[in-house]
């Protein structure tokens, strides 16, 4: 059993090592998913939904408020940005 642990630990530390020097060996422009751009320091990005969340878990709004104001948030978005099916071919 220990063998065994032991074994487990040696093959995912290879696996993680492996990973994280080819993550870092990668150009930025490589790795499109992952955000370059950071937000000047001292501004804080706030969404709407993360406001809205932070007011539920602090009780300053029920759980029927957050329902609304989310059911609201979400018509707006669909009327802003409908979403298009494509046809069936």
């Amino acid at each position: 059993m220990v063998f065994l642990l032991g074994f487990a630990v040696l093959v995912l530390s290879i696996c993680s090592v492996s990973v994280w020097s080819r993550v870092i060996r990668e150009p930025a422009a490589a790795r499109p998913w992952r955000a370059e751009v950071a937000p000047p320091p001292g501004e804080v990005v706030v969404s709407t939904e993360g406001v809205l969340t932070a007011q539920l878990a602090a009780g300053d709004i029920t759980n029927d408020q957050y329902l609304q104001a989310m059911g609201r948030l979400a018509a707006g978005d669909e009327f802003r940005h409908p979403l298009v099916v494509p046809p069936d071919r």
